[in-house]
């Protein structure tokens, strides 16, 4: 089951007697998904023999069309998060919104895969894969946590084997009108488009379960993650900024061949879960970026801390009243990220009628001094106003952001 993104591969060839090929292919592919379950029809659900077989099967399949990576500190770091998130979804059990609830202990492995796509993907039975996109875009050890519970969330509740065999029962029901509606028919051409809605029909249908599958592994990995030292906000952030990221790129109409719910939806819906399980929605925590950081600097001998969000720069303190700048920023930047944490708004902001500090809630956020006024070659208001504005911005990013976010894509008709 895909994470993210999803793979395809087409091929063809033109040949004489096309209606019967296609006739023959398409009930081909439409028989397939049988004639793999023949094997376990008594397994769904079983003792996870059959899933381990056919996902030992096919990771030995997608390693040969793949290049995995060697580098052991990036495949030591994905196994040791997998491998805790896994120890304890071996152990609990979470009811299946969709997919099968039996509780059977894998032995899972984690393999990363020498792709730039942002996506992670897993095989019945515990075989889970990752690509070096999604670790060079998730930021922090919280957000790849999210990502591999989802994934083993997807081994865990049988996704794969639940998709099959509605697949195979979808299958067995178009067939038969499939078949009849190509044997009426005397134009290739026709014939060809008559298969082709039959198909289509066919995959809306599995793209449909395909999205409770996205929808059970979030709620699920979600669970787990309560369980783990793992902040489960990490999905959440992770998720915002994929659909930012999604929402900026180019506009794709998938229609009814969307096999995930849209990113917004599953923000909304991991939003109203941490709600429901009274988790703080700290995402300074779990996305370094969105926290305000500390650099120190020292400008003409004097020692300087310049502190920033999202790539803003609020403000550089130095050394003041026996004080030093390390010590003040840092205080600075605890009290910034609390306010930000707890959904600080722009109104709540202003200056102190001294105009030397930002304040909110009635407190101080940040206090100017004369020395701060030296370092910087400005005035203490200057400073102070220049602070205001600049943690305005940063507010206004992120609303600008989450209205991003939460808003779906509208395809055209």
């Amino acid at each position: 089951m895909h994470f993210v993104s999803d793979r395809q591969a087409t091929g063809g060839s033109r040949r004489r007697g096309g209606s019967v090929s296609l006739l023959f292919c398409l009930a081909l592919i439409l028989l397939l998904p049988a004639i793999c379950l023949a094997k376990g029809k008594s397994d769904p659900v079983g003792n996870g023999d059959y899933e381990v077989k056919l996902g030992r099967e096919n990771a030995a399949a997608n390693d040969k069309t793949v290049k995995l990576v060697t580098n052991a500190a990036i495949v030591d770091r994905v196994n040791r998060i997998g491998q805790e998130i896994a120890a304890v979804a071996d152990k609990t059990p979470v009811p299946a919104q969709w997919g099968y609830s039996k509780l059977i202990p894998f032995k899972f492995t984690f393999k990363v895969v020498d792709s730039p796509d942002v996506n992670a993907y897993s095989l019945p039975g515990g075989f889970v894969y990752v690509d070096m996109g999604l670790l060079k875009f998730v930021h922090s050890d919280d957000e790849l946590a999210g990502v591999l519970a989802h994934e083993i969330s997807h081994v865990m509740h049988h996704h794969m084997l639940k998709l099959l065999r509605e697949q195979e029962k979808t299958a067995n029901s178009t067939l038969p009108f499939i078949l009849l509606l190509g044997a009426i028919s005397h134009s290739p051409t026709s014939t060809a488009s008559l298969l082709m809605a039959g198909n289509l029909y066919m995959v809306a249908r599995m793209n449909s379960y395909s999205i409770q599958a996205e929808e059970d592994a979030d709620h699920t990995a979600v669970i787990y993650l309560t369980h783990t030292k793992f902040n489960p906000v990490g999905l959440l952030t992770f998720m915002e900024r994929l659909a930012r990221k999604d929402n900026l790129g180019p506009e794709q109409n998938l229609g009814y061949l969307r096999n995930h719910p849209t990113t917004p939806a599953r923000v909304q819906a991991l939003i109203a879960e941490l709600h429901q399980l009274h988790i703080p929605l700290d995402r300074t925590v779990t996305d370094p970026e969105l926290a305000a950081q500390v650099a120190y600097d020292q400008v003409n001998g004097v020692h300087l801390a310049e502190i920033t969000m999202n790539k803003v720069v609020i403000a550089r303190l130095s050394d003041s009243n026996g004080i030093a700048a390390k010590e003040r920023a840092d205080k600075v930047s605890t009290t910034l990220n609390n306010l930000f944490n707890d959904n600080l708004q722009l109104y709540e902001l202003n200056l102190n009628p001294q105009k030397d500090a930002v304040v909110a809630r009635g407190q101080a956020i940040i206090t100017f001094t004369p020395a701060d006024a030296k370092a910087n070659n400005e005035t203490v208001t200057a400073l102070a106003q220049g602070a205001l504005d600049a943690i305005k911005n940063v507010i206004w990013k992120q609303q600008l952001n989450t209205t991003i976010t939460n808003t779906p894509q509208v395809s055209p008709n």
